[in-house]
């Protein structure tokens, strides 16, 4: 396998990476929803200030768009793992694309509205921007050699 195939899977395995992780976050969000109601999600979103669930009441409402939020944080984990694994694993463009626009909009939302407010620890952001950062270098390197870029240096 060449070097450009080479980063193009480590490319679609961190995408697929940050695909489970959402996944697997999304469900745990659901489950505190069904579980503890809207004070309960909101107590684990809200890692980067103390919270008292006693104290704060989540409306009805609320609770039910953070539950929205969280179904479709999972569908979009579903999404970049499948794109992942079936169009980033071949170095696709389209692949290429899919996975850097859905989840470059979702970890800007991220950004957006959870880690720049301090709502949100940067710890718990780490994981998958850490994910991305890797997928989008390495899937573009792999792109770059696709199109005949020069990449850095090679070893035999």
């Amino acid at each position: 396998m060449d070097r450009t195939n080479r980063l193009a899977r480590t490319g679609a395995v961190c995408y697929a990476l940050w695909g489970i992780v959402h996944v697997l976050g999304a469900a745990l969000q659901l489950a505190a929803l069904r579980s503890q109601g809207g004070a309960g999600l909101t107590a684990m979103i809200s890692t980067a200030r103390p919270f008292d669930a006693q104290a704060t009441a989540v409306p009805g409402a609320s609770a039910a768009f953070m539950g929205m939020g969280a179904f479709n944080l999972l569908w979009i984990g579903v999404l970049v793992t499948v794109v992942a694994v079936t169009l980033n694993w071949r170095n696709a463009r389209l692949g290429y694309w899919l996975n850097l626009g859905v989840v470059g909009a979702t970890d800007a939302g991220l950004l957006w509205a959870l880690l720049v407010p301090g709502v949100m620890a940067w710890s718990d952001g780490l994981v998958g921007l850490a994910l991305f950062a890797t997928a989008v270098v390495c899937s573009t390197l792999g792109r770059a050699g696709v199109r005949g870029l020069p990449l850095a240096a090679t070893t035999a």
